[in-house]
């Protein structure tokens, strides 16, 4: 692994962040032609459920969905990205953040949470009191205290993804753009499921549509692996991937895997309030103004009680993307990016 291949990788993710720091929607065909695969099998997973992008055209417009608004500013930790190298296949690994800025709500924005409030409110096959405990969050987070004006948030986050060799020159064939959560994942199919049931029927159908091999047997007994040793793991116990819900982007010896499941867990109340209580005694001793810290404190409050209203049951939607080595006999990890689906953007929640 060459020093100079490690400096071409680390060039298109500054050319990337270029891109994301200018917003420049006229630039965004320039940018997939001068750093991206023109491969058309192409493949990107957006932070949100429903943007698993297939294709050049679908990772364009996420892009330009990005500049045009729909995200904040966008930095990536260029200087701390993990880069490794083999052959003409390459993969990174970086921290980011976006960074949000609100202004104080007006009456429009007021007007948007009492129509959330009137669905949620409304809602069928859920309890009163998950009705109630979901508000209850999303109201408290709405109002809480601050000074008037402009605030800015940093919401955790990170990119992988892989760099093909084309014609001597770098190219990104894969992303993967990920929000990470502290608390609890957003999605929770016991919480409203017909919501976020929707968005998961949704990808799969379109994965299976795109789809016209069968996963190999290799890559099956991989991942079959991989959910029994997560069996150990507390956080990703009862870890299973659909076997439709698997892309796969061929590059020789190698190949980068997007597979979609889901993960279970048993988690008593007892249990969700020590860990409550515990965060809470980290957020007191933060380096945080007292105003902050009392804040952080009522949100993870805020999040106990949402997230015991939906009884001791979880089951999360997960994905993953890897870089998988490609051996006679077996095949082999050699880079994995786990995430949840991010749903939410309210002011403060990350």
């Amino acid at each position: 692994m060459s020093i100079n291949h490690i400096n071409e990788i680390t060039n298109i993710l500054t050319k990337l962040q270029k891109g994301y720091d200018e917003k420049n929607l006229k630039n965004a065909p320039g940018l997939m032609t001068e750093i991206f695969s023109d491969r058309q099998d192409i493949l990107t997973l957006g932070t949100g459920s429903w943007e698993v992008c297939l294709g050049r055209d679908e990772v364009t417009k996420l892009i330009h969905d990005d500049w045009n608004g729909g995200w904040g500013d966008f930095k990536i930790d260029i200087d701390g990205a993990k880069i490794e190298v083999d052959g003409d296949i390459a993969w990174f690994f970086a921290n980011c953040t976006v960074k949000y800025s609100f202004k104080d709500a007006d009456d429009a924005e007021h007007s948007k949470y009492i129509d959330f409030v009137k669905e949620i409110a409304g809602k069928h096959g859920v309890t009163p009191k998950q009705r109630l405990a979901f508000i209850n969050w999303a109201l408290g987070i709405h109002f809480h205290e601050r000074k008037p004006g402009q605030r800015e948030y940093l919401w955790p986050s990170e990119l992988s993804g892989m760099c093909v060799k084309i014609n001597n020159e770098w190219k990104i064939a894969t992303l993967h753009f990920a929000v990470v959560k502290p608390n609890f994942p957003d999605e929770r199919f016991e919480e409203f499921s017909d919501d976020y049931q929707e968005g998961h029927n949704h990808t799969k159908n379109k994965i299976a549509a795109h789809n016209s091999n069968k996963t190999d047997d290799k890559l099956q007994n991989l991942l079959k692996q991989l959910e029994d040793d997560m069996a150990k793991d507390n956080e990703l116990g009862g870890l299973h991937f659909d076997p439709e819900q698997i892309l796969t982007f061929d590059a020789g010896e190698f190949a980068w895997i997007m597979a979609l499941g889901t993960t279970k867990r048993s988690i008593s109340e007892n249990e969700i309030f020590d860990r409550s209580l515990q965060e809470v005694e980290k957020l007191l001793d933060a380096d945080l103004s007292p105003e902050d810290k009392l804040f952080h404190v009522k949100r993870n409050i805020m999040y106990a009680l949402k997230e015991t209203a939906s009884g001791t049951e979880f089951t999360w939607p997960i994905r993953l993307t890897a870089v998988v080595e490609k051996g006679e006999k077996n095949y082999k990890f050699r880079h994995k990016h786990f995430s949840y689906p991010f749903y939410w953007v309210f002011e403060g929640k990350q």
